[in-house]
């Protein structure tokens, strides 16, 4: 008998496994960048970037559950008699809400945006050792200076249900988190949420850069510690196994996948950078603080930022560098509160026209009262401010 066709037969068999299977990861490939242009399509069309904001907020009507207080965040808070946190469900987003019992009424909001891996406990985890160093938590600062503080989970993180999710998307997914629940707050009573104010680390700061471009709502300020207003940095260099390289959160706690390609990843950084819109950082105060040595988020485009806004004869902005790697910026953590009291002290006079003088008797003769006109719009402060200041 001729057994010669036996090897024939199992080449024929290998080749046509390898062929098929070949042809099944080329289909997954396939079908892996469709999920991904459906990622760009719905972050990064044209008509999803940097629209005009909303003049007024739109009406709240979802859904809010209460939930159970994170753990981590009931340990935080015990040593604050004064203080009252709950949880919450808003359409699914997850959020804590502080509030400082000392019966003031119209709080503004303060959102604030964690780092990547992280959750809406992490500013009450971080406040354990703030206290140890400083003597007082942000958490309790921010609550205790005036602020209703929400923080959130970012989508992708903690209780969130959205995933997979990439890196970028999740800032753009959080982004829609805000306005929601800005517009919740809007119905509670006595917060004013019309005035709001976000503060991000890391990846929270990138996000609060984005919402300045893209969020509905116009921020009184926003403070970016250790983050960039451009995200296409990212593409590439130390950050782009964890951000670019097809493995959104790659880490035991986030095992999400990524959904885009390498190339639809770069294309949707490059698409959303909020650098590209510096005009619409007009009217919102900025204070950016970043390391030197920060390898992770190099300040170079925050310094790209400043100085596009001085071109724009912007001047409402403060950045500060400081030796440390990625981390947070000391300075903001001293200084913030009083600026952003500051900031919240001042009231819009809109344009139009105003009397100026006096009635005949009273004043200077030539000093009548008379009608001018003012174009542009301007704020003035509630109270005298000194040089110093």
């Amino acid at each position: 008998m001729d057994y010669s066709f036996i090897p024939c037969t199992k080449f024929i068999r290998a080749f046509t496994g390898i062929l098929l299977g070949l042809m099944l990861a080329g289909a997954a490939f396939a079908a892996g960048n469709d999920a991904g242009q459906t990622v760009l399509d719905r972050y990064t069309a044209p008509d999803k970037l940097a629209q005009p904001r909303l003049e007024s907020i739109r009406p709240f009507t979802g859904t809010v559950k209460e939930e159970p207080l994170p753990q981590s965040v009931a340990d935080s808070i015990k040593a604050y008699k004064s203080l009252t946190v709950k949880a919450y469900s808003i359409d699914g987003i997850h959020i804590c809400d502080a509030e400082w019992n000392d019966g003031k009424k119209n709080k503004p909001l303060l959102i604030y945006l964690h780092g990547g891996w992280a959750n809406r406990a992490y500013l009450y985890e971080r406040g354990v050792n703030e206290k140890k160093e400083f003597g007082k938590a942000t958490f309790a600062t921010y609550a205790e200076g005036g602020f209703r503080l929400i923080t959130l989970d970012a989508a992708g993180h903690g209780a969130s249900e959205v995933g997979p999710i990439d890196a970028f998307a999740s800032n753009a997914e959080t982004v829609g988190y805000i306005d929601r629940i800005i517009e919740y707050f809007n119905t509670v009573e006595n917060v004013d949420a019309a005035k709001f104010v976000l503060h991000g680390f890391s990846m929270g700061g990138n996000t609060a850069y984005a919402y300045v471009t893209h969020g509905s709502y116009k921020p009184v300020a926003v403070i970016c510690e250790a983050s960039i207003p451009d995200f296409s940095d990212l593409s590439e260099g130390p950050m782009y196994d964890s951000f670019g390289a097809g493995r959104s959160f790659d880490s035991p706690d986030y095992p999400y996948p990524s959904v885009m390609s390498r190339e639809q990843i770069q294309e949707f950084a490059r698409r959303y950078s909020p650098i590209q819109w510096p005009e619409k950082f007009k009217g919102v105060y900025l204070l950016a603080g970043n390391g030197t040595n920060d390898t992770v988020q190099p300040p170079a485009s925050a310094k790209l930022l400043e100085s596009k806004l001085k071109a724009l004869g912007y001047s409402d902005f403060h950045f500060e560098l400081i030796k440390e790697n990625h981390w947070h910026v000391d300075y903001i953590r001293k200084n913030a509160l009083a600026l952003l009291k500051r900031k919240l002290d001042f009231v819009k006079i809109k344009a139009g026209t105003f009397m100026m003088g006096a009635d005949s008797g009273v004043g200077r003769d030539d000093d009548t009262a008379h009608s001018v006109p003012q174009t542009r719009e301007f704020a003035m402060c509630h109270h005298e401010v000194t040089k110093e200041e």
